[in-house]
């Protein structure tokens, strides 16, 4: 008995130590800065002079900020548009490259999950010259159609939407991962015994894959809302957050406020949105217990 009491000791030392890094880093820069914004909520800071407290001043100035409403706006656009997208699209695309040979499958893999690991700065900077109105790609082949210029990237009409096909296309790729590595786990005997019952593709897909899925499902749904809610390479490289403010996020307008040495205000608005990320993460976990499932057969 000592000596496996001496063994689980040195596992659970070893354990520690592994996981000591993560909870340094963790500790340093995730930690540290949550509670640092919570105290600079109530100061007046600008990175030059010692803070000063002024209770609820920022959080008056919160809600008097006549912009913030349409950049959560904004966030929210993109959030209820592209979590969808992705959860459907990134599932259609990873079940069809599954139902394809071998040989084909892994061409298409690296072709769908090759703009994911692009740095989006470059690859933005790139479609931002696809976008142009007057001598991009994508108005050319339009025109040929007999469409007229749009504009994507000047206009408060298009600006928004140009983000979503870029983000489409760019983040597709992770979710279509996630669903194909679920589908490679899916034992084979549960689609043999639905033929057996005499199920159809239709009827597999719908009571064997889709069953089998809904944790991974769940984990895209909970990782893209996270993702969304803090937008910020997308519009900064293509649009600024522009025309005006109508395609700013919520992550844009706090780094415009640090960037004008508004420490305090940034610091409320990161903490108010990380009160929405938690809030919305916590009601996905305690729905997700009514439909998913983690039985693996």
């Amino acid at each position: 008995m000592i000596i496996k009491s001496r063994r689980k000791s040195r596992e659970a030392r070893a354990g520690y130590l592994f996981i000591l890094p993560a909870v340094i880093l963790f500790l340093c820069f995730v930690a540290f800065p949550l509670i640092v914004s919570f105290g600079l909520m109530f100061c007046d800071y600008n990175l030059i002079q010692a803070p000063e407290i002024v209770g609820m001043t920022n959080l008056l100035k919160f809600f008097n900020d006549r912009e913030v409403g349409s950049i959560f706006l904004n966030s929210l656009k993109l959030l209820a548009v592209l979590v969808p997208t992705h959860v459907v699209l990134g599932l259609a695309l990873a079940y069809l490259v599954n139902e394809t040979g071998k040989k084909l499958s892994g061409v298409y893999r690296v072709i769908i999950y090759l703009p994911t690991i692009m740095t989006t700065v470059s690859v933005a900077t790139a479609w931002s010259y696809l976008y142009d109105t007057d001598f991009g790609v994508i108005n050319y082949y339009l025109g040929k159609i007999g469409i007229g210029k749009i504009p994507w990237l000047a206009s408060s009409k298009w600006a928004l939407a140009a983000i979503i096909l870029f983000s489409i296309w760019k983040f597709v790729g992770t979710p279509f991962l996630y669903y194909y590595i679920g589908l490679q786990g899916i034992p084979a005997s549960l689609y043999e015994a639905a033929e057996i019952d005499g199920a159809n593709r239709r009827e597999k897909f719908r009571y064997v894959t889709l069953p089998m899925l809904t944790s991974t499902i769940f984990m895209v749904i909970v990782l893209s809302f996270i993702s969304y809610l803090q937008c910020f390479d997308e519009p900064y490289v293509l649009t600024k957050g522009g025309p005006g403010i109508s395609t700013t996020t919520v992550s844009l307008y706090i780094y415009r406020n640090f960037q004008a040495q508004n420490i305090s205000y940034a610091s409320i608005l990161s903490v108010v949105l990380f009160i929405i990320i938690m809030i919305i993460t916590a009601l996905q976990f305690k729905a997700s217990n009514k439909w998913v499932n983690y039985d693996s057969e």
